[in-house]
């Protein structure tokens, strides 16, 4: 609709029709702003908009990449797709964007036309600071425009390798982005039946952008990743500076200053391909915990004893100063690991009344919980066992499947009692969805929480109870990965674990 009087052009986004939101219907505030990045936009949940208005080129361009956004973009269920922790919130917005142009191009807008002239200087500076991380996230966002030539001749001009690999990273995302939609479903507003979100077409840009969080953030070796994590958490030492480190993964960013990653090879760190229906990637099944009745005392209590030491406030023990060639005097209260057990209990692995019973007693004070699935996912799939000095008379029942597996090991990260709190997870590695088998991509993101969360792994609970007695000794258990998993982390990241 033009305006003869202005030649103004006022786009109708209330025109457009999605599956996912049949009864939001009603008018849009759609406000004036010039074609700068960074000006436009479009809020769905609040039917805002703001976009250029004039009939130029790259008004109509950007016009038509906002109404796309409006047309398949998430909605109300944004929040939800970050908060399952697949990829970081960045690489999911800069992903949408090259699947929004990408599908804007396909209406038949010159995508081309994108750009604000300020795309070379960003790639310089960036290239010059020495933001790997940062510098993928632009490109990726840059990725079919116009200004995404320009940015790469910024990064160039500073870093001639780096500009060389983000111009491979840019060409992967293209093509698949290109291959996700031969599945029919990259513009789909249909609601995802197997998580509740929507809209499905937003999983094709779930499952590239963990993979543009990989490019990104490099893995370090194994090793460095594991570091100084299993030492014994006292009292007097476990203050509330001790923090677990709060950087979001992906995010470019870190609690403390790092060394930038060198960059890598993105013909050998590939995206894992979907297996669903319409190309759709798998997912996890919703977590549902639940603490059943801690009616019986655990051994080993909470597992913190008074021990004598040389340092202190108040001589407790002044006896000693005659007997103890160390004259330790004072008393210092020192806490047992504690920890959280975490086990899978699908069909496929074994737990009986007497394991959770070695279990506390080798882990004083430790969280103890099973996870399984029912195939409808409608009853709770997350049982609380012990926790506190206290656990269940008897186990519960329980369904075999596991489905919610990446997320319960969120869930056991999260109940750490401390920093130095160890999470030992007992699963064979086959991890799965509702009614999906084993995949590279939900391994992968199991494979990332563990490291990340420096879990320690054990196959069964003899192996996980031969963990704790290790830890219990003070000294660093082996590390150990399913066989499952190394064959996943080799064919997405190019190299073994622990390489």
């Amino acid at each position: 609709m033009t305006n003869t009087l202005n030649d103004n052009i006022r786009p109708l986004p209330e025109m457009l029709g999605r599956k996912d939101r049949k009864d939001e219907l009603g008018a849009w505030q759609v406000g004036e702003c010039r074609p700068a990045r960074g000006e436009p936009f479009t809020n769905i949940v609040d039917r805002v908009m703001r976009v250029p208005q004039k009939n130029e080129v790259l008004d109509r361009v950007v016009r038509a990449h906002e109404m796309m956004h409006a047309k398949v973009s998430p909605a109300e269920d944004f929040p939800k797709w970050v908060e399952r922790g697949i990829a970081s919130e960045t690489a999911l917005r800069v992903v949408e964007e090259v699947r929004v142009n990408y599908l804007t191009k396909k209406a038949g807008f010159d995508i081309g036309e994108l750009t604000d002239g300020s795309e070379l200087t960003s790639g310089m500076q960036l290239a010059e600071r020495g933001e790997w991380a940062h510098a993928v996230y632009t490109a990726v966002g840059y990725a079919l425009c116009g200004g995404g030539k320009d940015f790469l001749t910024g990064v160039r001009r500073v870093n001639r390798a780096w500009g060389a690999t983000l111009k491979d990273i840019i060409k992967r995302v293209e093509k698949e982005i290109k291959l996700a939609d031969k599945s029919g479903t990259l513009a789909s507003t249909e609601i995802d039946p197997r998580t509740g979100l929507n809209p499905l077409g937003f999983s094709h840009t779930e499952r590239l952008a963990e993979w543009v969080d990989r490019l990104a953030n490099p893995p370090k070796n194994e090793d460095e990743e594991q570091g100084e994590d299993n030492d014994e958490g006292d009292e007097e030492n476990d203050k509330p500076q001790d923090k677990k480190d709060g950087n979001p993964k992906g995010n470019g960013k870190a609690g403390k200053q790092k060394e930038e990653p060198a960059p890598v090879d993105p013909d050998k760190v590939n995206p894992a391909k979907p297996r669903g229906n319409g190309g759709a990637i798998e997912s996890w099944a919703k977590l549902i915990p639940t603490k059943l009745p801690l009616t019986r005392r655990a051994k080993g209590g909470l597992g913190r004893k008074r021990i004598a030491s040389n340092v202190g406030r108040n001589p407790r023990r002044i006896g000693n100063a005659l007997v103890d060639p160390d004259r330790r005097v004072f008393d210092r209260t020192k806490r047992s690991n504690g920890g959280v057990v975490l086990i899978d209990g699908s069909g496929s692995m074994a737990l009986s009344h007497k394991d959770i019973l070695d279990i506390t007693e080798h882990a004083p004070g430790a969280t103890v919980a099973v996870y399984a699935t029912d195939p409808e996912n409608k009853h709770p799939n997350l049982f609380v066992l012990a926790e506190k000095g206290r656990m269940v008379e008897k186990l519960p029942e329980r369904h075999g499947g596991n489905g919610v597996d990446g997320e319960a090991i969120r869930w056991a990260i999260k109940q750490k009692q401390h920093a130095h709190a160890p999470v030992v997870w007992i699963t064979d590695g086959h991890v799965h969805g509702v009614r999906n088998g084993y995949s590279d991509f939900l391994g992968m993101d199991c494979i990332k929480e563990t490291i990340k969360g420096k879990v320690l792994v054990a196959p069964d609970v003899k192996q996980g109870i031969e963990v704790l007695k290790t830890l219990k000794a003070g000294k660093k258990p082996k590390r150990w990965f399913p066989h499952v998993w190394a064959d996943t982390y080799e064919r997405l990241q190019g190299r073994r674990l622990g390489e």
